[in-house]
């Protein structure tokens, strides 16, 4: 009888999981409540996002020609009993990317985070915000925002045009709260006031928040609207402030050894035998211009808070390994200006003062200005030879500009000082956070911006916003991004939980050591040969093989709460149920 068995594969891998989450998350639901389906239409809009989502954390980042992809693969098993793949085409795609758009992109959102965030008892939490820019290619016909334009390229590519892309991520495991997509030309100070009402309108009061963000955020506007909102902050103060000068020297007027500087925070060199970098600093009374209330309202109230100086082992070092180079340019830029000056002058102060004003501005250098006399015989107007009585001819003396150079280790000295230093500024109290709490919350300012956001955003799922012409359609599938990005990091930071809890990791699939800080990434490469088999005997339906997972596979399922059954049973389809009442 096995020789009228018939058997296929279908692959599956990793995804399943994905599909496990997104349910855990509530993701389709709020699809579903927002997005009825239509009773014409195969697929909903929802099952279109899922699918959209699952393309995505594959490693796909088109979306064109999807259901040529997905018909290698267990579409049911991913998407509901009956679903085909051939009802994911680029035309359904499209038109479901529409209606999240006429739904509202941030009520979608919000929505799904605030079922998130409430699930949970309340604690206090930070949320990093922070922008980019993505640019385009190709004519956009619509006017609607938002709209590509020329502006400030993050990405180093002024010849494009762009969208400035914001967002906003909860600290502790880097879940996406707000997204905007703005206008190409829009400044970070104005994306920013966007998020802060956006975060106010959606967090629960009952959360305490502190908002951390770059130097954009240190503005009167931004700064009063966030007091207004009743958010906490901690930023960096941008350089050209004078506040930043001014708690520096503070800092340094304090201790003048270094060594003295209370240590904040450690981490290693580069190599192993490198000694360990220090963050050093104290604290200091600030008072911030704040424009309270009405945003065009000229007067600033000032308002006392809290300036962090903070002296980096690494900044230092930076400065330190820069110098010479500085140094030469400072010395090459001088002698350049120096070419365009007249040869000689007619008198020595006139030499001398064409020398000030290409010295005026140097940093690291003393000049010791001087001209060098020098006799010029003038030459003969008439013409001929001269005659051998006649008498020599007149001489002059002319001025050269001369200029000697300096080390200025005093300037030099102050340079470093202020080059190793960076200054954060709060609204939290010394007794309620202390020096080293308000470091560690703006280092993790690498969240939004490494692997848990913009750098997973802009490589691993770069993008296909270029290729959409039309505004709606880029908006939408932010949001489609967003929810990718969401369930990616809930992944990894449910499994680093979880791990740390129990004290024990999982196998790491290359290394084949226990390792209890993988990412998402990592962690689905045990699932990677994964397929689901069917078998058929004639004159019967297909039936559904029961899967065999590794055991490190089913360790990962065990910490996110998955059941084995992700991988036999396929998800029921909301839409069915609703016909069956």
């Amino acid at each position: 009888m096995l020789n009228n068995v018939e058997i296929r594969h279908l692959h599956s891998g990793h995804l399943p999981v994905v599909r496990g989450c997104i349910d855990r998350l509530g993701i389709q639901d709020v699809l579903d409540r927002h997005l009825p389906a239509h009773p014409q239409s195969q697929a909903s809009d929802a099952e279109c996002t899922v699918a959209m989502v699952l393309n995505i954390l594959s490693g796909r980042v088109a979306l064109w020609q999807m259901d040529d992809h997905l018909a290698g693969m267990d579409v049911e098993l991913l998407l509901g009993e009956g679903v085909e793949a051939s009802w994911f085409h680029d035309t359904r795609l499209g038109k479901a990317l529409d209606r999240i758009d006429a739904a509202g992109t941030d009520t979608l959102l919000s929505e799904i985070v605030l079922g998130y965030l409430t699930s949970s008892e309340p604690a206090p939490y930070s949320v990093h915000l922070d922008t980019t820019s993505f640019v385009l290619y190709g004519a956009y016909l619509d006017a609607e925002e938002p709209v590509p334009l020329h502006g400030y390229s993050k990405d180093r590519r002024p010849d494009l045009k762009q969208l400035v892309f914001g967002m906003s991520v909860h600290s502790g495991l880097g879940f996406p709260l707000t997204a905007t997509m703005c206008s190409g030309n829009t400044s970070d100070h104005t994306a920013n006031r966007a998020h802060i009402a956006q975060l106010a309108s959606l967090l629960p009061e009952r959360d305490e928040v502190t908002i951390v963000a770059d130097c954009k955020l240190v503005d009167a506007t931004t700064l009063g609207q966030l007091v207004t909102s009743g958010f906490h902050f901690v930023s960096l103060v941008p350089d050209a402030q004078n506040l930043r000068g001014n708690l520096i020297c503070k800092a340094w007027d304090k201790f003048e050894n270094i060594e003295d500087w209370p240590i904040l925070a450690t981490k290693p060199g580069k190599r192993k035998a490198s000694p360990r970098l220090h963050y050093r600093g104290m604290s200091f009374p600030a008072y911030v211009g704040m424009r309270i209330g009405d945003p065009d309202d000229k007067q600033l109230s000032a308002e006392l808070m809290r300036g962090l100086v903070v002296y980096s082992d690494q900044l230092a070092a930076r400065f330190d390994e820069s110098l010479a180079k500085k140094l030469k340019h400072e010395k090459d830029k001088l002698e350049a200006a120096m070419k365009k000056l007249p040869k000689t002058f007619a008198c020595d102060a006139d030499a001398r003062a064409a020398l000030v004003p290409l010295t005026k501005k140097l940093k690291f250098h003393i000049a010791e200005l001087s001209a060098i006399p020098e006799d010029v015989v003038e030459k003969r107007t008439a013409r001929g030879r001269p005659r051998k009585d006649a008498p020599p001819p007149p001489t002059t003396t002319v001025w050269t500009p001369n200029v000697v150079l300096q080390v200025d280790d005093e300037a030099i000295a102050a340079a470093r000082r202020k080059a190793s230093c960076f200054v954060l500024i709060t609204d939290w109290p010394e007794d309620r956070w202390s020096d080293q709490k308000v470091l560690g919350e703006y280092r993790h300012q690498a969240l939004i911006e490494g692997h848990t956001g913009f750098r997973w955003l802009k490589g691993p799922a770069a993008v296909a916003p270029l290729f959409l012409k039309s505004s709606r359609r880029i908006r939408a599938l932010g949001f489609v991004f967003m929810l990718a990005l969401m369930v990616r990091n809930y992944i990894q930071f449910t499994l680093r939980r979880e791990m740390k809890k129990r004290g024990r990791g999982v196998r790491h699939p290359f290394s084949k050591k226990i390792d209890d800080n993988l990412t998402t990434e990592v962690a689905m490469v045990l699932f990677d040969k994964q397929i689901s088999g069917f078998a058929k005997l004639p004159g019967e339906a297909w039936r559904r093989v029961p899967p065999k997972l590794p055991e490190p596979a089913k360790d990962v399922l065990q910490l996110l709460g998955l059941d084995e059954s992700v991988y036999a049973k396929p998800p029921p389809r909301r839409k069915r149920m609703e016909d069956a009442r």
